[in-house]
């Protein structure tokens, strides 16, 4: 008795294994990308409360305590953030209210830098300032603190700028995430064309049969 009802049954067969495979790579795809992203995130500039902050200067300045915190440890070229406390040099009591400004001087090349350091109603006792800094080297950093009732002082302090290292962990991620999926694209590609193959043959048993 011919077998004619098999052919379409044969077709989708081969049909599911392709949607198969290919919501496999999807899924491949996305989650090599999610974990890239997650890596990614992680490396962007960090809070004071999450970040490795490092105590770079604790003095005694005019009629201040002062103790800047730095970050990152190592300066590379862009984003340096300092976190400033101030306190009353006799009683130790902080200072919520002060105007402290952060300047960035290079020893070379590049343009001074300044920038605010400010504090919030959350954290009355930390004054956080950015600095983008853009050029390698040794750069001087000057953390003036104004108050209407303890004066002025300056805080003056080195650091050293590096360069950017090229090929960061970052971009190792990505290469091997990169190998990852495309490995995976080239086992699924074959796959389907063996799957496919024997689909084929199976099928012209089936007509052969039916005939």
């Amino acid at each position: 008795m011919p077998r004619i009802p098999l052919i379409p049954l044969a077709g989708w067969h081969i049909h599911f294994l392709k949607a198969s495979s290919i919501r496999a790579v999807i899924l491949v795809a996305l989650a090599s990308s999610a974990l890239f992203a997650t890596q990614t995130a992680s490396a962007q500039p960090l809070t004071l409360t999450s970040g490795p902050y490092v105590i770079v200067a604790d003095e005694n300045v005019g009629n201040y305590r002062v103790i800047v915190h730095q970050s990152p440890e190592r300066v590379i070229i862009g984003t340096l953030t300092y976190a400033v406390q101030v306190y009353d040099r006799e009683t130790g009591v902080n200072v919520p209210d002060a105007i402290i400004k952060v300047y960035a001087t290079p020893s070379e090349h590049g343009e001074r830098q300044v920038a605010p350091a400010l504090n919030s109603p959350a954290d009355r006792e930390y004054y956080v300032g950015r600095l983008e800094m853009e050029e390698k080297g040794v750069w001087a950093i000057d953390v003036v603190i104004e108050h209407t009732e303890l004066g002025e002082a300056t805080l003056t302090l080195a650091t050293e700028v590096f360069e950017r290292a090229r090929g960061g962990s970052n971009l190792v991620l990505g290469t091997i995430l990169w190998v990852f999926v495309s490995i995976a694209f080239v086992v699924v590609a074959f796959y389907l064309v063996r799957k496919s193959r024997r689909a084929k043959i199976e099928l012209e048993r089936i007509r052969n049969r039916a005939q």
